[in-house]
């Protein structure tokens, strides 16, 4: 266990970091009153602080205090995971475009865009989108299929700003049936003409992480049919991102 600090943490940010190392350093779990007497925070400052951060999903209240909330593991997988996307993605996306033909997309989330992370041309012309392009995730199936499966619903309000009352109210039933199919669609909304079909790329815990597409003109593609295929490719992905590193 650490010792006190000799001196009170001074800016906001010292403070959040060395509360977040102190339930950290207790095993995973903490009272205020052992934040307070590890970090040398006042105990009112350091009930007001973790307050915030259970506020914000940052720490989860439990009956033995406080524990590392859902939120820092899901920034903590959003920062390896882009760097193993691409490798773990390859075979995956090899198997999905021998069964399509299609345009296909890995994509992880960024503020309210979806940003591409891989991407294989298909028969569109011109390609919708390529690796680094950004594309709203209110709209896109890869968006959608993603914010139906984040827990922290401040992320999916921020990307609604833009949106009238009726369109938001659709959308956020839209996501109820994404959470039921694991399946995500998109008729034309982002790029006229263009159907895309996309499955989130989940951790065990159901985290969304990134999202998986296949993309094809509207007059020729089949929704339906490539579902299963989406949805297998995300599964097969979703499983070689959590395989043990060897």
């Amino acid at each position: 266990m650490r010792s006190a600090p000799s001196a009170e943490p001074v800016t906001v940010l010292d403070r959040i970091v060395a509360i977040l190392e102190a339930v950290r350093d207790h095993g995973g779990s903490a009272t205020v009153t052992e934040i307070a007497r590890a970090t040398g925070i006042p105990k009112s400052t350091a009930s007001r602080t973790v307050a915030e951060l259970v506020r914000r999903q940052y720490l989860d209240r439990t009956d033995a205090g406080v524990e590392i909330g859902l939120r820092l593991f899901e920034l903590g997988a959003r920062a390896i995971m882009p760097r193993r996307l691409g490798a773990a993605a390859l075979p995956v996306l090899a198997e999905l475009y021998n069964a399509t033909g299609e345009h296909l997309n890995v994509a992880v989330r960024d503020g309210g865009d979806m940003v591409s992370v891989v991407s294989v041309r298909g028969r569109l012309r011109p390609a919708p989108s390529h690796a680094g392009v950004r594309v709203p995730a209110s709209t896109t199936a890869l968006g959608k299929a993603v914010l139906a499966f984040t827990a922290d619903q401040s992320v999916v309000r921020g990307v609604t700003p833009g949106l009238d009352l009726q369109a938001r109210h659709q959308l956020e039933n839209e996501l109820v049936g994404v959470r039921t199919r694991v399946v995500a669609v998109d008729q034309g909304a982002t790029f006229p003409g263009v159907v895309g079909v996309a499955s989130p790329i989940l951790l065990p815990d159901r985290t969304p992480i990134a999202a998986i597409s296949v993309a094809g003109p509207e007059s020729e593609m089949d929704a339906e049919r490539m579902i299963p295929l989406v949805r297998h490719a995300a599964l097969a992905l979703s499983h070689r991102l959590t395989l043990p590193s060897r």
